[in-house]
């Protein structure tokens, strides 16, 4: 492959770009002189990351309005950056949605689209990604999962399913991958100060504080720019607090333990829940 220069710079790809650390990963990878292809729904939020990106250094910063469900748009997405520019460097496939209840009341329906978004998503993003790779030696791949991904937690029944399943999709990757040059890498962060608890369904801006208080809120810019930081670099995963390195290892050294800490964060979200007025079950519609 050709060495990068102005007129042939590096490549990154981000979905979920449009706020959070889709947004601080595709500025921090600007500073780094990145061409960045901005991928989400929203074309004006899209199209403010991109000035920001250009004003951050980007060579070239454009919005391209995706459907991460949508295999084909992945696709497209992916196609498109390659025809553009010739090679895909960093893939980072953050795109998700929140939901906020019970497994037993969750729909059919409300499991299979989140599954779409957060793993099928991510799925489509990495699988593109890696065929471009494979064929120029070289490139990386994230996928961002979360530490409940690792650890469940009460409420978030199917998000932690999805984080889950890709965490085990991101780690078989990592091996398959190695003989070709091309590094894959799980991002596992705690809570991070997004629009997330308000976007998600049954949430609002509320609903984590209780957890916010044990774990603290970290900055997605933080998160973004540790994501820069690793491209090129042989890592496997990113977990970022003391609090979610404890968790994860708490939770594979001592589930029962794990599980009491859980129960007690369970029984503080269902008070919050009757303070605010909404019962103590069901979906909760943000």
């Amino acid at each position: 492959m050709a060495p990068t220069t102005t007129a042939n710079p590096r490549v990154a790809v981000i979905t979920g770009a449009s706020s959070g650390i889709g947004e601080a990963t595709a500025v921090a990878l600007a500073r780094k002189r990145y061409a960045v292809l901005l991928a989400a729904r929203r074309l004006e939020a899209l199209r403010r990351v991109a000035a920001a990106c250009g004003a951050a250094g980007a060579p070239h910063a454009e919005a391209v309005v995706t459907d991460v469900a949508d295999r084909r748009q992945v696709d497209a997405l992916v196609s498109g950056a390659v025809d553009r520019f010739g090679r895909l460097d960093v893939m980072v496939n953050n795109a998700g949605r929140g939901l906020r209840a019970r497994v037993d009341e969750t729909t059919d329906e409300q499991m299979r689209s989140i599954f779409q978004v957060n793993y099928f998503g991510a799925f489509y993003g990495a699988r593109a990604a890696a065929r471009v790779m494979i064929a120029q030696r070289s490139g990386h791949i994230f996928n961002v999962s979360s530490v409940i991904g690792k650890r469940g937690t009460p409420l978030n029944g199917a998000y932690c399913a999805t984080k889950f399943a890709l965490c085990g999709l991101t780690e078989s990757m990592r091996v398959e991958l190695k003989p070709f040059g091309v590094r894959v890498t799980s991002v596992c962060p705690t809570l991070t100060a997004t629009e997330f608890f308000g976007a998600r369904e049954g949430g609002t801006p509320q609903s984590g504080r209780r957890f916010s208080r044990l774990r603290g809120l970290m900055p997605a810019a933080l998160v973004g720019r540790k994501i820069a930081a690793t491209v090129g670099k042989s890592t496997p995963e990113l977990v970022f607090s003391p609090g979610g390195k404890t968790l994860a290892l708490l939770a594979a050294l001592s589930p029962r333990l794990t599980d009491a800490m859980m129960g007690v964060y369970y029984r503080q979200q269902k008070t919050d829940d009757v303070e605010a007025g909404r019962g103590q079950g069901g979906v909760m519609k943000g």
